[in-house]
């Protein structure tokens, strides 16, 4: 049976990562924070004696990127022999991404190896590609839509239905309410509807109800450490800033009843 690991946080930051596994192949998609490496390492070890397939990413922000950037760079026991993404251009990362120089040496530091020593391995994905692994098919839905420039990063992110044996699972990296309308206006619902959903931009400020109440989610896959799930700042539950706690209210009222979090640890499920 094939199986998807959904990663728990090992840093209590907010982050994305998941790991597939099927007849001897394995996938990274995204792969959480810096601090999110050791842990990363020490399961890909286990699944797969350190070999990756194929490493999808959604979008270039340090919690999908970060423990990818440590790996390649300091990594002795991980291999990979395939990286997928669909990122933009450096340029417009710099005018629109961030006003942070950190973040904008991170991207300039992580595209200086995919276009350097990492080149030969690097394929940019397109809408309506498919990948096989094993017995685990990879769809690309939505890719970055350079006209969408509000939220820019997070807008950015590619969309990706997993269908295995047994189960389906959709990926929204940090969508946003603009990137979830192009979205929605490119696919057809039962590309859309899965058996789990990754919820967008870790289940606060992400996509609009109106896209859940179209697709309908099964079961829903929160990227969220217990302070933003909890919408706790400090001061108790729902006392923050963040919208999780709405978006979960969402789901009650769609009738949701399956929910694995971030939280909670490493979630193993047979798709």
């Amino acid at each position: 049976m094939s199986k998807l690991y959904f990663l728990g946080n090992s840093t209590n930051v907010q982050m994305f990562g998941a790991i597939i596994t099927s007849e001897g192949k394995t996938v990274v998609i995204d792969g959480g924070v810096f601090g999110d490496r050791k842990q990363l390492e020490a399961l890909l070890t286990e699944a797969s004696d350190g070999h990756v397939d194929a490493w999808f990413f959604t979008h270039p922000h340090h919690d999908h990127i970060g423990a990818f950037y440590k790996i390649i760079k300091h990594s002795k026991v991980i291999t990979v022999d395939k990286i997928y993404h669909h990122f933009p251009a450096l340029d417009s990362l710099r005018e629109y991404g961030s006003r942070y120089e950190s973040e904008i040496n991170l991207w300039e530091k992580l595209y200086a190896r995919l276009e350097g020593e990492l080149s030969d391995k690097v394929e940019t994905v397109n809408e309506g590609d498919v990948y096989i692994f094993g017995s685990v098919k990879i769809t690309v839905l939505r890719v970055y839509n350079e006209n969408i420039l509000n939220n820019f990063v997070n807008n950015s992110s590619t969309v990706l239905r997993i269908d295995g044996e047994a189960a389906s699972v959709l990926i929204l990296g940090d969508l946003g309410k603009e990137g979830g309308d192009d979205t929605l206006a490119k696919c057809e619902r039962e590309l859309l509807t899965c058996d789990y959903t990754q919820m967008a931009h870790h289940g606060q400020g992400g996509v609009k109800r109106e896209f859940y109440e179209y697709i309908r989610p099964k079961c829903c896959l929160w990227p969220s450490p217990d302070w933003l799930f909890n919408n706790d700042n400090g001061d108790g539950f729902d006392t923050g800033p963040w919208q999780t706690v709405r978006t979960r209210e969402w789901m009650d009222e769609l009738g949701v009843t399956e929910h694995y979090a971030e939280k909670d640890g490493t979630k193993i499920i047979e798709i």
